[in-house]
Order: structure tokens, then C-alpha cells, then sequence
């Protein structure tokens, strides 16, 4: 049976787990780890273990929309962002410090940035909608990318319009790479919740998205109206991705990547897809969570370290296109 595959994928999921623990810009020691009093506990108990969780949880959920996304779009270099919810997100945070900066009415939203974060994410992904509505999939992509622009370039105005004034403002690197470091339990909670609903709505659903990703014909013929169904997972994806984005920042590639290595493991079907996602996506965060948070010496932003492991990915799926439409003509 194909699924025997999540075997060794969980295995890896449940060593990835405790092993990161102690790594990062304060190593704990093994013993320690089992019995920590002091001060690593509280780095333990308020910092490193939910962060690690939190790390799990949102490379699930970036890695499951992004192959939902692939599937429904019917394009293999989609992601969780297609409907500029990332944009947007990143643009709500960067306005309210922008408005704080500049001693602006409304400066006060900036102590509430990541709600302010939330509410552009999911308004950039109703403009995509009601952009893209009547032109199906091609509609919604293109939407996305002129409202990803959109939003992107406002970014670029705002933190060079802070830089001026205030050259000593460090670039708002967090909300454009992403950087998943100090995460409140309560936060963890709300990431388990939304990213417990997409698995599990994904793999209830993993036939019918199967179905829409094959044909639109084929989903009328069996009684699904594939359109009205792609908005509604455009819906979700991008509200759990709009959580994501105002509390971590912008994780670039992850969606990308992990369900075209995903795909190979476990088969390309949605039933097959979304668990060995799940889980692989998870792994793959943590570690690159652990390189990104000082084991290195240093803190790298998240993304350079995806955009590093997606390269290869993204020209592998590129080449095999290429060569497919090749053999085909």
C-alpha cells in the first residue's frame, strides 16, 4: 500500500521534534533537556518549544494550501500566496508602523499590527476574487500577481518613506523573509486549530479535489460546480495564510516545494498529497527554523533559507515541464 510511506515520514516528524529543541541561539544541554530548572526552563517553556510547535504547524499548513493550490489551479508553480495574501499582509504591518513613524492619526493600530497584518492579507484576497470571478483559474492567477504587485510596491514606498526620515529603523525584515522566533501559547492554539481544519477538510475533501483538478466537465458531470468550489478552498487557504503571514511574516517557497518532493514520495493524488504534505512540510520548516534561529552564529530570515532548498525544486519541475511538452509534440 502506498501509504506506508507515512511511516518514515512520521518517524521523522516525531525525531525532528525533540531533537531541535536544544539548537539555536542558546543551546540547551541534552541532560538539561529532559530536567531544566533555571533559566532553561523559561527559554524552554516560553520560547524554544513553542516556536519549535509553531514551526511544525505552519510549515503543515503552508505546505497543504500549497498543494491544493497546485492542484485546483492546475499549475505546479502555485502557492499559498496566489491571491496576494502575503502582499497584503506584509503591507498591513508595514503601515501601521509607517503611521507610528510619521505620528499619523491612527498611529495607535501599530500596537495591534498583526490584526492589522490579518485584515490586509484576507482584503487582498477578496480583491483577487472579485477580480478573477468571471475568468476562472486565469482570472484568479492574474489577479493575484497584479494585486501581489500592487501591494508590494506600496511596501517598497512606505519603507523607503521610513528609511529617510529614520535612517536608523532596520529594514522590517521580519514581515517580508519571516522569522519564526518568539510565539505565545495562545497564538500556538489558534495556528493548531486552522491548520486542524485544513488537513481535515482536505482529506475529507481529497476526492472532489482530485475531481476539479482533472477536469471541469468531468466536476459537472458528477455534480460539483468546480468554480463556486476553488473560491471556496481560495477562502480558507488564504485565511490560514493570512494568519501566518501577521504572525510570522512572509515564508517564501515552502508551499512550492514540499508538495512536488511530496509528490514523489507518496503519489500525486489529493488522498496521498495532503497528509505526506503535512508532514514533510512540518519537518522541513523546523530545520530550517533551526538554521535560520543562530545555530549558525548568526539569524538568517526563514526564506533565505527556502529560497535556497526551492531552487533546485523549481527548476527541476521547469525542466521536466519543458521536456513534457517536448515529447508531446
Amino acid at each position: 500500500m502506498r501509504q506506508r510511506y507515512l511511516l518514515p515520514l512520521c518517524l521523522l516528524l516525531g525525531l525532528s521534534l525533540p531533537l531541535s529543541l536544544p539548537l539555536g541561539e542558546v543551546r540547551i544541554p541534552l541532560p538539561t533537556l529532559f530536567h531544566p530548572t533555571g533559566v532553561y526552563w523559561i527559554i524552554l517553556e516560553r520560547i524554544r518549544l513553542p516556536t519549535v510547535i509553531s514551526a511544525a504547524l505552519i510549515g503543515a499548513s503552508l505546505s497543504v494550501s500549497g498543494a491544493i493550490m497546485q492542484l485546483l489551479l492546475r499549475n505546479p508553480l502555485m502557492d499559498p500566496y496566489v491571491t496576494g495574501t502575503a502582499a497584503g499582509g506584509a503591507f498591513g504591518a508595514v503601515l501601521a508602523y509607517f503611521l507610528l513613524a510619521f505620528n499619523l492619526p491612527l498611529a495607535w493600530i501599530s500596537y495591534v499590527a498583526p490584526e492589522v497584518a490579518f485584515a490586509f492579507a484576507l482584503l487582498s484576497t477578496l480583491i483577487t476574487v472579485l477580480i478573477g470571478r468571471r475568468s476562472g483559474v486565469y482570472g484568479l492567477v492574474v489577479g493575484g500577481i497584479v494585486v501581489s504587485y500592487l501591494f508590494s510596491s506600496l511596501i517598497t514606498v512606505l519603507v523607503t518613506l521610513i528609511q529617510v526620515r529614520f535612517p536608523q529603523v532596520p529594514p522590517l525584515e521580519f514581515w517580508l523573509l519571516g522569522e519564526v522566533l518568539v510565539i505565545g501559547w495562545v497564538k500556538v492554539t489558534v495556528l493548531g486549530a486552522l491548520t486542524s481544519l485544513l488537513l481535515v477538510l482536505g482529506i475529507r475533501q481529497a476526492r472532489r479535489i482530485d475531481l476539479a483538478s482533472i477536469s471541469d466537465e468531468m466536476s459537472h458531470a458528477a455534480g460539483l460546480n468546480p468554480s463556486r468550489f476553488r473560491v471556496l478552498w481560495i477562502g480558507l487557504v488564504s485565511l490560514v495564510t493570512a494568519y501566518v503571514v501577521s504572525t510570522v511574516g512572509i515564508i517564501g517557497f515552502l508551499g512550492i516545494i514540499v508538495p512536488h518532493v511530496a509528490k514523489r514520495i507518496g503519489g500525486g493524488s489529493a488522498t496521498h498529497l495532503i497528509p505526506s504534505s503535512a508532514i514533510l512540510g512540518a519537518v522541513v520548516l523546523i530545520w530550517s527554523n533551526v538554521l535560520s534561529n543562530g545555530v549558525l552564529g548568526m539569524v538568517i530570515p526563514v526564506t533565505a533559507i527556502t529560497s535556497i532548498l526551492a531552487t533546485p525544486v523549481i527548476v527541476y519541475v521547469l525542466v521536466s515541464g519543458s521536456a513534457r511538452e517536448g515529447a508531446q509534440g
